[in-house]
């Protein structure tokens, strides 16, 4: 049997080795690193698609809902067949391309209006709310909790009418869906708040139409 015992060159010569085949690796992960950061630091932005010419939205309209689907059908306002309008205004902003961010303010009438961003899309505009919502006693009409429930409540429309004003195309009359889905918090059920469901979804098939301009009334003499 022979044994085989480096000399001190020896060693030094396999050291170097081990240390040019390490710089080596390093080198190779570097480059890998380098060329993953290259290819993740600037995500591609895409654009919307817009294969239609856009109406102008902005301004008042009267919003009627339908329910259509509805596990929360003991409140009669939101049982199926059920009808409600709300008051909704559109404003949008003057810019260079042609879908143009906006707001949409929506309310039980046009005093009592909450408002949220506007996403106008190709042939269209979408938005959604989300807040929440009082528990009211049923014998004394009173709240009993406030912000008992969290909703959330999202629109699709499409505008299926225009008018053409002095060359520039105006929506007049929208159509689409809403779905809105509210529950009670645990907090609120704790301090006394109770429904069945805990969780209600409702769906809605919703029109939109111009609201009718006032002609204020002609002065009288004397």
């Amino acid at each position: 049997m022979s044994t085989r015992v480096d000399t001190p060159d020896a060693a030094h010569e396999h050291a170097r080795g081990a240390l040019r085949r390490s710089a080596g690796i390093l080198v190779v992960a570097a480059a890998v690193l380098v060329s993953i950061v290259a290819c993740t630091s600037e995500p591609e932005v895409v654009e919307p698609v817009v294969t239609t010419p856009q109406a102008s939205l902005e301004g008042e309209w009267v919003l009627t809902r339908t329910v259509t689907v509805s596990d929360d059908e003991l409140n009669p306002d939101r049982a199926i067949g059920a009808v409600s309008t709300r008051f909704v205004s559109i404003s949008q902003a003057n810019c260079e391309t042609a879908l143009c961010p906006g707001t949409v303010s929506s309310g039980v009438s046009t005093e009592q209006r909450e408002s949220t961003e506007l996403n106008q899309v190709d042939g269209g505009l979408e938005w959604t709310f989300v807040g929440t919502l009082n528990c009211i006693n049923q014998e004394t009409g009173l709240v009993q909790v406030a912000d008992a429930y969290e909703f959330t409540q999202s629109a699709s429309l499409t505008v299926t009418e225009t008018t053409d004003e002095g060359g520039v195309a105006v929506a007049s009359k929208l159509e689409g869906t809403m779905s809105f889905t509210d529950s009670l918090t645990l907090e609120a059920h704790q301090a006394g708040c109770r429904r069945d469901p805990l969780v209600a979804n409702v769906e809605y098939v919703i029109t939109a139409v111009r609201a009718t301009v006032e002609e204020p009334a002609p002065e009288t003499e004397g």
